[in-house]
């Protein structure tokens, strides 16, 4: 399944257990989650704010656990696999 499928299945009680797992690092059941996992659980959550939320105002972290604020436009873009990124300078 490909970004766009995964992101289309995830039904509420996926994304609370997502959002759980990368507020806390820990699964519901307790086991932690890998670097991995947390990684692709946010990337899963904000994929998917970008595609369905209402809310205008969006936010994530980047590697260097900065805060990035994006409009949603700016994250559709981001998950767009067809969208080239060119920086004139």
């Amino acid at each position: 399944m490909d970004w766009q499928g995964m992101v289309d299945s995830l039904t509420p009680e996926m994304r609370e257990r997502l959002q759980g797992g990368v507020e806390t690092g820990k699964w519901p059941d307790g086991t932690r989650l890998s670097d991995k996992q947390r990684e692709s659980a946010m990337q899963a959550l904000i994929a998917w704010q970008a595609k369905y939320a209402d809310n205008t105002d969006h936010l994530t972290v980047n590697k260097q656990g900065e805060i990035n604020h994006l409009s949603k436009a700016q994250q559709k873009r981001q998950f767009d696999p067809n969208h080239i990124d060119a920086k004139v300078e």
